[in-house]
């Protein structure tokens, strides 16, 4: 027999099963003493280009040693069994606190970096999935980061324009139903949207506005518009009506 169960010490390897435990062991370990060296090679890399730990960037990478029960070999061959061993487990990433705009304010959230030789990467904050140098990278998270926080700024501003385009609309017409909503145009490679201010009435016709430009949003300009009962086929009824007989 291969094996043998031993009531105090569970399964009992043989040798060929005690070696691939054993590579298995040391797999980990060399594996977690990788990611280890390269997190922490990114952190330096990061420190040396500008950014500031807890502000800019942080890690929660970390490796501990674990015991489980794991299977080992093959069940096509039937040579597969469970045992319980301890190993080096890795966990986590180095990350940059990257803006995003969430729950009507700025907030901030994990964005994993990725090492290539000398460069880095961090798709977020990127328009390209390419690796840079670390000093360009961090002129593009100090971009990105300012720019969400003007689209915020932006974003209010809309805000207040278009609250005050429905009050006006609600005043002068209170039968119709004033909404916020939003239209799209073709861009260079996708579908741009923008608000607009939709102003519909009990017969089913409607008119919205867009935005006015710059700082003078408040002032909307005309959009689209629908007429739920047209003139024109009203004329085309009648003339049909009158038309005689074949």
């Amino acid at each position: 027999m291969n094996t043998q169960l031993d009531l105090f010490e569970g399964l009992v390897l043989t040798t060929n099963q005690q070696e691939e435990v054993n590579r298995f062991i040391k797999r980990q370990a060399e594996r977690a003493d990788r990611y280890l060296k390269d997190s922490r090679e990114i952190m330096l890399m990061l420190d040396r280009a500008g950014f500031v730990q807890g502000v800019d960037y942080n890690s929660n990478f970390k490796v501990e040693e674990v015991t489980e029960e794991r299977e080992f070999g093959y069940s096509y061959n039937n040579t597969n069994y469970m045992h319980e061993v301890t190993f080096k487990q890795t966990s986590g990433i180095v990350y940059l606190l990257v803006n995003h705009i969430k729950d009507g304010g700025i907030k901030t959230y994990k964005s994993s970096i990725s090492r290539e030789g000398d460069k880095l990467m961090c798709t977020s904050i990127t328009s390209q999935y390419r690796h840079y140098k670390p000093s360009s990278l961090f002129t593009k998270f100090i971009e990105y980061n300012k720019s969400i926080v003007e689209q915020f700024g932006y974003k209010n501003k809309q805000n207040i324009a278009l609250n005050i385009i429905v009050a006006k609309y609600q005043k002068l017409f209170p039968n119709a139903t004033v909404i916020i909503s939003s239209d799209c145009y073709r861009g260079n490679r996708n579908y741009d949207s923008f608000p607009i201010v939709q102003v519909e009435f009990i017969s089913g016709s409607w008119v919205s506005f867009r935005l006015g430009y710059g700082s003078e949003m408040e002032k909307e300009q005309f959009h689209k518009k629908y007429d739920a009962q047209p003139e024109y086929w009203v004329d085309t009824l009648e003339k049909f009506n009158n038309q005689k007989a074949k």
